[in-house]
């Protein structure tokens, strides 16, 4: 190989995988800035995806989901609230470890969504088997279409995970929560979706190699980095 072909093709394995990065980094941020925007959305159910859970109930992240998708349920009749969530492996602060959709569920209830419209959506260890869980619990079942709520920064890889599953979401997200509304918390989250989105693109034999469960070490070094806990955290939790 010439030297001038040599160094053309190492540039390109260079500069690939960073416009890639960049580019879904901007995706991520522009998708979560539409979904913010979208205070009505048109569908049937709301499907909330679920975040840590505490001991006295969802962290603030998963607060601010749930005060969200309550206020659509509130917002057009007939509408249901179906809480996809996990159970992570340890329980322990950092990673929570109480069952995620049992707590959602207790949160609608003490303010006042009836269990008549309350769906639960198992199993759901990580975003892809939530979208799996959401299409088989609430597609499947004809109570559609859905309006998919999270983090802002977590609505581009839901949409995608969703059409690669064969059905769409309308998405919508809220503000206010600490995840998205202190901007060093917020650009973490969007750089970790961002890789995560490239990574969910690759087949399920191969993006399932990485431990992206509820609770998860990606989950606490994401939340080192954005500064919720230190290093010191991390390293006791891999110790656990």
């Amino acid at each position: 190989m010439r030297p001038r072909t040599a160094a053309f093709a190492s540039g390109l394995i260079v500069a690939i995988p960073a416009i890639s990065a960049a580019a879904a980094t901007l995706r991520v941020h522009l998708y979560a800035r539409r979904a913010v925007a979208n205070a009505d959305p048109q569908g049937r159910a709301v499907v909330v995806f679920g975040a840590q859970a505490l001991e006295h109930g969802p962290a603030g992240a998963l607060r601010a989901r749930l005060d969200h998708a309550i206020a659509l349920y509130r917002a057009r009749p007939g509408r249901l609230l179906a809480m996809a969530g996990g159970v992570p492996a340890v329980t322990e602060p950092l990673r929570g470890g109480h069952d995620e959709v049992a707590a959602m569920i207790a949160y609608a209830r003490e303010r006042g969504v009836p269990d008549a419209d309350l769906v639960e959506v198992r199993p759901g260890q990580n975003t892809r088997e939530q979208v799996a869980s959401a299409g088989r619990v609430v597609v499947e079942a004809g109570l559609g279409p859905v309006i998919a709520v999270s983090s802002s920064y977590h609505l581009a890889r839901i949409h995608d995970e969703a059409r690669r599953r064969g059905f769409g979401v309308e998405v919508s997200a809220s503000a206010t929560g600490p995840d998205v509304s202190r901007r060093r918390q917020y650009a973490v989250h969007v750089l970790a979706d961002s890789l995560a989105l490239l990574w969910y693109a690759v087949p399920d034999a191969l993006a399932s190699r990485v431990d992206t469960s509820a609770g998860s070490l990606r989950h606490v070094g994401v939340g080192v980095l954005a500064g919720r806990h230190s290093w010191r955290d991390l390293v006791r939790s891999r110790g656990d």
